[in-house]
């Protein structure tokens, strides 16, 4: 027997296919008539199956007694949590979400938060990956999503510009169709800070200085405009003025030929495409670097294509996990206006938070209340665990990045004393005196198609069917704005020469809570940073060597890896790893526009820890 669900990794949303034998998931499949992944899911989704029945799964909820955490009965759970949470006015509670959770969870999450505790401060998430995405689309397009842009429409390209992502190593389904459109004769540029997956197959690639991507954007327009390529309004000319081809490729420390051939491409191209990550958003200037990437776009008509990191962290936004009126932002909450309570849904700020000696810091003060499927380094700060089942035995509907919603069905009942995540809330709900009345998942859903804004249009017998249906997007406009160059953060010195720069890799995802359970990706995949073999010479490291990186706010161990890809003075740490938490380098610096913090430089130095 098998089960269609939807892939619970990235952004990409690909159906999958759980074979089940007597009553247990034994292997993951491609579904071939799947218009997402045209049947070529990546390894992720193909080993899905093997962290199902993971040690890592909490199985039981948990209460903190005397210090350590005691498995105890739901009801004793709930008391706790009330008891705790009773004591907090609304301004000192934070609720903070994420995917894997479902459509259906996450509305009810932010119900339970603003009805129940009525607070606004509610966030997901995708305040330290694409804040700035969503706020600067919305400014540009009107609309806080991809604009009119679907992964399909990469495949009819005739240039792509690729910057800030690394598609072939972290969305492997989005990278088969740039495949596709180089086979049709599209050029495909890559303008980033170091060489790796994805500029192997680049008709052209150009290694930028860290943090210069503005700059670059901003002079390829520069540029267009020049040769009467493009027209843009005349406040936007007069400030890319100074954006000169000479300025942009000493600040990115360039050669002048290779500009030239992007500019060339891109000037030729009829079908243009960008496609950006987190090297652009995860900024104090992620809002700029966006609007520089959208005024390039608009003024050659193109298509835009941020690639968003989680399954449904497009629809945990839409249903609602975003600061109300007064409400803070999980960065507030945590440096600015330490909140007393917080209850965290399906992620783990512990660590992939920045600065992070000052957010276990906060944490330890807090009354924490966990709700995830997988044991995280967010447990050993909680004071209550609830077990949530699995992406596997829950029903539900994701949103994916280009606004696909789907509805799946659990391949199994939920395993342990396990609870989907909408009942848990509903369960909490009812035992502190609200009555949810909802019967089941769909239930949910029609409430959602009924209050949601976008969601409306969408036929939920469709929805049943196995049907895509999409939320309403209408391009409202299309605005130019402002994006200027305003200076580089984290500078290096004497004392820290080296830029930090937190990456994906293939094999593991997010903070790995869950993909480090596969045992087939734990194999294949190993915690370690990346220094150029040129300063491992100086310095006088040896592969597999540990070293100590430290930087103005922390210190951390990792083994080097001596890497011909690396740039000179760039040092290229995962954030998968558990034992190596880079975010312990990287101090609290903030969009001020829309509190995404910086996640993408650091200044530091190497010390040799033991030798061999």
């Amino acid at each position: 027997m098998i089960k269609k669900i939807i892939c619970p990794y990235c952004g990409c949303g690909c159906a999958l296919y759980l074979k089940i034998e007597k009553g247990k998931i034994i292997s993951a499949l491609p579904v071939k008539d799947d218009p997402v992944s045209e049947g070529k899911p990546c390894i992720k989704g193909l080993t899905v199956h093997e962290v199902i029945y993971s040690k890592n799964r909490i199985k039981k909820p948990m209460v903190r007694k005397n210090g350590k955490l005691r498995e105890v009965n739901w009801e004793e759970a709930f008391e706790f949590i009330a008891k705790n949470l009773e004591k907090f006015d609304p301004s000192d509670i934070t609720f903070y979400g994420s995917s894997p959770a479902t459509n259906e969870d996450a509305f009810l999450f932010q119900k339970v938060a603003r009805e129940i505790y009525k607070t606004e401060n509610i966030d997901s998430c995708a305040r330290l990956c694409h804040a700035s995405t969503c706020y600067a689309l919305k400014e540009a397009f009107g609309i806080s999503a991809m604009p009119h842009a679907m992964l399909k429409d990469i495949k009819n390209a005739d240039c792509i510009l690729i910057t800030g992502s690394n598609p072939k190593s972290n969305y492997p389904v989005a990278f088969n169709k740039i495949l596709d459109a180089k086979k049709k004769g599209c050029k495909i540029i890559c303008v980033k800070q170091t060489e790796d997956e994805t500029t192997e197959y680049a008709d052209i690639f150009v290694k930028i200085y860290p943090g210069s991507h503005i700059i670059f954007l901003n002079g390829i327009l520069n540029e267009l405009v020049l040769r009467n390529n493009v027209k843009v309004e005349e406040k936007i000319s007069e400030f890319l003025m100074k954006y000169t081809e000479k300025y942009v490729c000493e600040l990115c420390r360039i050669k002048k030929n290779d500009f030239r051939k992007v500019v060339d491409e891109i000037e030729k191209s009829k079908n243009f495409c960008l496609m950006y990550g987190m090297v652009l958003t995860q900024h104090t200037y992620g809002v700029e670097n966006v609007f520089s990437a959208a005024n390039l776009v608009i003024a050659k008509n193109g298509k835009i294509i941020p690639m968003r990191g989680k399954a449904n962290i497009q629809g945990v936004q839409d249903m609602g996990l975003v600061p109300g009126k007064n409400g803070n932002t999980i960065i507030e909450s945590v440096f600015l206006y330490p909140s007393k309570a917080f209850w965290i849904l399906e992620t783990n700020p512990a660590q992939s938070m920045p600065d992070l000696n000052k957010v276990h810091k906060v944490f330890r003060k807090a009354f924490i209340v966990l709700q995830c499927s997988y044991k995280n380094l967010t447990m050993e700060f909680s004071d209550v665990v609830l077990p949530s089942s699995s992406f596997a035995e829950v029903d539900g509907t994701f949103t994916s990045a280009e606004s696909r919603v789907r509805y799946f069905k659990n391949a199994i009942n939920p395993l342990f004393d396990s609870k989907p995540n909408w009942v848990i809330l509903k369960e909490f709900a009812k035992y502190v005196g609200k009555h949810y009345n909802y019967t089941n998942t769909l239930s949910i859903t029609k409430d959602i198609i009924k209050n949601v804004v976008g969601y409306n249009k969408i036929n939920i017998e469709k929805l049943i069917k196995g049907e895509s249906q999409f939320v309403e997007r209408v391009i409202r406009f299309k605005k130019y704005h402002v994006a200027e160059f305003e200076g580089f953060e984290e500078p290096t010195s004497k004392d820290y020469p080296f830029i930090l720069s937190t990456a994906r890799r293939p094999y593991q995802f997010c903070t790995s809570d869950m993909s480090v359970s596969s045992k087939k990706l734990r194999e294949i995949s190993h915690p370690e940073c990346f220094i150029s073999e040129e300063n491992g010479k100086e310095i006088g490291l040896e592969d597999g060597e540990l070293i100590c990186l430290v930087s103005r706010v922390g210190k951390i161990k990792a083994n080097v890896r001596l890497s011909k890809k690396v740039p000179k003075n760039l040092i290229i740490v995962p954030y998968h790893y558990r034992n190596i938490l880079v975010n312990k380098l990287i101090p609290i610096e903030f969009s001020p526009v829309v509190y995404e913090p910086n996640l993408k430089k650091a200044a530091v130095r190497v010390e040799v820890c033991k030798r061999k």
